[in-house]
Formats: C-alpha cells, sequence, structure tokens
C-alpha cells in the first residue's frame, strides 16, 4: 500500500474526507461509513492498476487527506454535498447533481402542490417559489413518500395553470378537483395546511398517527378500503420524512459554533461557521496557554481576523462572557450573543459532533470514546487496550473467569481468556477474582509482554480491592477500576466518592461493552462445563 498523504490516522468512523493538492486546494470530497477503509482503498497495493483513468489522475495529484467525523453516513452524505456545494472540488463535478437529499416543497400557488426539489451548489432550493421543508432522505423511494403525502392529503400534481379541466386523479380519488372548483380553495388550502403541520414539525409524528388511525377506521367502517390503505401508507411512508440531519436543521440562520477541550495548559478548539445552515468553515486550532480560563482569550483573538456572527454557541461558556459580548458587538456593529447550547436539539446535537472531532484529532486515528475515558478516569495515557475480568459460578461448583480484551474499543477476542478457579473452595467471588487477576499478570509479567492501559473488574469495592491485593503481591501497578452493573458506578482506588457518568457517555459504554462481553464470555464457559459434567464427557 502506499503511503497515506494524512498529518493523522483516519478513524474506523463515518465522515467526509478532503483530498488536497500540494497548493491546498481540495480537489476532492468524499464521504464513507468508515473512513480508514474507504481512504485506504484508494493507495491500496493491487487497485490502482484497475482504477479509471479520472481515478489514477486524481490519486496522483493527491498531497494531503483530511476529514471530518459524523454520526452516522447518512450525515456524511448531507455533509459531503454541502461542502461540495461550497468548494466545488475538480473531481466532483461530474457528481454535482447526484445528491440523494431531497426537499418537499409546497409552491406558492392558489391551489398549491407538492414538489420534491433538491439544493443547487450555492444552498439554494431548486424549483417554483414555494415553502420548503426537509431534508430527508429517501433514496429510491422519495417518490413513494411524495405519492403517499399526496394521495393522503389529495395535493393535485398537474403542473399546467388554472384553471383546468379535471384529470385522472381526481376520477381515481387521489385529487379532490381543485382546478374545476369541485372543492373550494379554501377546503383546499386548508388540506395542504395540515399537510405542512407534519412537513414542519415531523417530531410530532406520533400524535399525527393517532389522526391517521382515526381516519383508517373511519374509512374501513364506511367500508371505503381503498381510502383506508392509503392512509395506511401514508403512515408507512411518512417515516422517511423523520429523517433530518442537525446540519440543515439550522438552515436559515448564520451562526458558529465554537468548541474547546482543554488540559493541563494544552488546548485544542475548532469553530464551525453555518451560513444559512450550510457549513462553511471549520477551522482547527492547537495550543498552550496560561489563562485560567481560555475559552474566552481564544475568542477574543478569534474574532480579531474572522467574521462575527450574530450568534455564538460556545462549549464551554467563558466566565466573561458579557464583557466579551460587549465587546465583540462594538466590533461587528451590531448585537452577538454568546451561548451554551441547550441540553437537546439540533444546536446540542452539533455542539457534541464537534468536540467528537477533536476528540479524533487528539485520539490520533483511535476511537474518540476513549479520549473521553481517558479524561473521565484522570489516566496518564489514552487506555488503548482494556482488560476486563469477570467470576461465574453455581452453588459453589464450576467457579470459572474471564478475562477478555478490547483494543481500540473493540473486542479482540484472539486475546480472551478463561480460568478454571483452583485455589478457591465454595462461593467467593473476592478471592476468585484476586486468582485470576494474579494468574493473568504473573504470566504477563514473567513473559515481559506488554501490560495493559486499563484494567477493569465486574463488580464493586470488594472485587476492586480482591484485584488490587493480587497486583501488589506481583509488585505490578496498572490503572484499575471497577464497574458496578446495579447503577453503572465506576469505582477506582483514588476515588472517595463512585463515579456515574451520564448514560449516554460514549466514555460509560467502553466500560460496559468490555463488562458486558466479559460476562457473555463467562457465562459461556460455565454452561460448558456444565454440560459436559451432566453428560459425564
Amino acid at each position: 500500500m502506499l503511503p497515506i498523504p494524512s498529518d493523522r490516522p483516519l478513524p474506523h468512523s463515518p465522515g467526509v474526507y478532503q483530498f488536497k493538492d500540494s497548493l491546498g486546494h481540495i480537489i476532492y470530497i468524499g464521504k464513507a461509513k468508515d473512513l480508514k477503509k474507504r481512504v485506504s482503498s484508494y493507495f491500496a497495493a493491487g487497485r490502482q492498476a484497475g482504477q479509471n483513468a479520472k481515478t489514477a489522475a486524481l490519486v496522483r495529484h493527491i498531497a494531503a487527506v483530511d476529514f471530518i467525523l459524523t454520526d452516522s453516513e447518512e450525515e456524511a452524505i448531507l455533509l459531503e454535498s454541502n461542502l461540495i456545494k461550497q468548494h466545488y472540488p475538480k473531481y466532483n463535478i461530474d457528481l454535482k447533481d447526484n445528491s440523494p437529499i431531497s426537499y418537499a416543497l409546497v409552491t406558492d400557488e392558489p391551489a398549491p402542490r407538492l414538489l420534491l426539489v433538491r439544493k443547487d451548489r450555492h444552498g439554494r432550493i431548486r424549483g417554483p417559489k414555494g415553502r420548503a421543508y426537509g431534508p430527508f432522505m429517501a433514496g429510491s423511494g422519495r417518490a413513494a413518500v411524495a405519492i403517499a403525502l399526496r394521495k393522503a392529503f389529495k395535493i393535485r400534481t398537474c403542473g399546467n395553470p388554472l384553471p383546468k379541466r379535471i384529470c385522472l386523479q381526481f376520477h381515481l380519488g387521489n385529487c379532490d378537483g381543485p382546478c374545476e372548483r369541485r372543492i373550494s380553495l379554501e377546503d383546499y388550502q386548508a388540506q395542504v395546511a395540515e399537510m405542512e403541520k407534519l412537513l414542519a414539525h415531523p417530531d410530532k409524528i406520533e400524535q399525527y398517527s393517532q389522526l391517521l388511525s382515526e381516519k383508517m377506521r373511519a374509512a374501513s367502517v364506511s367500508q371505503n378500503f381503498e381510502l383506508a390503505m392509503q392512509y395506511r401508507n401514508a403512515w408507512q411512508s411518512l417515516s422517511g420524512l423523520s429523517g433530518h440531519q442537525k446540519l440543515d436543521r439550522l438552515a436559515d440562520k448564520d451562526e458558529d459554533y465554537a468548541v474547546m477541550l482543554s488540559d493541563k495548559g494544552h488546548a485544542r478548539a475548532q469553530v464551525w461557521r453555518l451560513v444559512h445552515g450550510v457549513l462553511r468553515e471549520r477551522v482547527k486550532f492547537e495550543f498552550d496557554y496560561v489563562e485560567q480560563e481560555p475559552m474566552g482569550a481564544f475568542l477574543q483573538r478569534y474574532y480579531d481576523g474572522h467574521p462575527i456572527p450574530r450568534t455564538i454557541y460556545v462549549s464551554p461558556k467563558p466566565a466573561d462572557y458579557s464583557a466579551l459580548e460587549y465587546h465583540l458587538s462594538r466590533l461587528r456593529g451590531a448585537s452577538v450573543s454568546i451561548l451554551t447550547s441547550p441540553s437537546r436539539g439540533p444546536a446540542a446535537e452539533l455542539m457534541r459532533l464537534i468536540e467528537r472531532n477533536i476528540m479524533a484529532e487528539e485520539a490520533r486515528g483511535a476511537d474518540p470514546a476513549l479520549v473521553s475515558l481517558q479524561k473521565e478516569l484522570k489516566l496518564e495515557r489514552l487506555p488503548l487496550v482494556i482488560e476486563c475480568f469477570d467470576v461465574s459460578n453455581l452453588m459453589g461448583t464450576h467457579v470459572v473467569a474471564s478475562m477478555v480484551q478490547l483494543y481500540d474499543a473493540r473486542p479482540k477476542k484472539s486475546e480472551y481468556r478463561k480460568f478454571r478457579i483452583r485455589t478457591v473452595e465454595g462461593q467467593d467471588d473476592f478471592a476468585s477474582i484476586k486468582e485470576a487477576v494474579f494468574r493473568r499478570y504473573r504470566r504477563l509479567r514473567d513473559e515481559g509482554a506488554p501490560m495493559p492501559d486499563l484494567v477493569l473488574i465486574d463488580g464493586g469495592l470488594g472485587q476492586l480491592h480482591a484485584a488490587k491485593e493480587a497486583l501488589d503481591e506481583l509488585g505490578v501497578s496498572l490503572p484499575l477500576f471497577s464497574l458496578a452493573k446495579e447503577n453503572e458506578e465506576i469505582y477506582g482506588l483514588d476515588m472517595l466518592h463512585p463515579l456515574r457518568l451520564e448514560r449516554r457517555s460514549e466514555a460509560l459504554h467502553v466500560l460496559q461493552r468490555a463488562r458486558d462481553e466479559a460476562h457473555r464470555f463467562v457465562i459461556s464457559y460455565n454452561r460448558k462445563l456444565r454440560r459436559k459434567a451432566a453428560t459425564g464427557d
């Protein structure tokens, strides 16, 4: 494989990658479900011979690779689309019309129509004047969504200006015929308004389902089964409209989003600039600082040379934000608000996404959740290798233990180990944990093998101290914690109180993954021994 010209390793995460030439110009923007696999495929030995001329020319001109993480492949598509519209890279020209992102447009007419449209390269909606809703991603099912909406609300599809004669859709029951005033314009517009309520508030689709159910029942009672089926199909298809993406739900707003992660005098920060809901610029910084609260000083220096928007979302919020708001308002010549993002909603989701991108920078290709775990547990180094222990027994018989290993937050099954407990009589989880931990790290110590970055025990303080006794007897010092399942409390030897992380914390998810895998593995081993004992094998 040819070397990938990137100053940081690529992670196994969804996102958008950017290829740049020797002058720093972006020449290609792509999206990937797995950034590392996708980008590596361009440089893999043996594949270049099969590349078409355009791809081969692209690879020859790649001098640098950059990337932006997203939460999902769907969001990567949306971000890719927005960035292509902004930069219009040389090797993306043929793809400019291939975006799968659609908007529902209700035309500004006396008898409105419902159209499916896209945005042009400048972020403007294509099509006649009207009100756009979305985006939503329905792939080949976009037409089905539009048909279901039109049928459910009997919205006209004809492109001819009114007045005109009724067409086949009226006779099929898919339109109420506003062209011949078979329905008054007032009643027709009321139907359109009802449809727009759902388009504007897809989060209320659960409430709307009750209304659809009532209409389906009423149609069934009156034996209008075709209409009942239309309502049923509408409900099934409308689920595609709930796929709003966080980067575009902020449309029609010019805002900056600034996030900083700092520790021990060193900070990383990113500022994302959104114009009309489109990501126009992402600026990254890494610096040392002497201030007690560096965010305020960073923002002041940053906006000395960058456009100042009306609203700036920040994390963390500087203590002197009021004075900073006044200073920036004077520079801008208009009011400026510095806000922390709310606990939920698109702004909060975007702030969390920026934080994940900063963590990816720190992780240098490892899972960003490990950076969060390192900070939460105050570890000296990134916990790239985590080993977790659990014990299983049945009334004191078939006492066994397991050790599983996560590498880069993913199970590494070749390093799993299982133990038949030898020195413990009866049911003693503490002593069993101590034996398993002792045997594992005595072997690693005697063989001179690498030690893990973090040891996790399934249990509470008792299990934690039992493992500590084993390490002390070996003269081995390792970061050691336990995770109690009942309240998901994390115990550490230097903690005065157990640590409780938010349920959605990625750091907690890594520990839970290790604990659950160790439990699954040890239970499987215990059951295997019991089956053998029962059959006499």
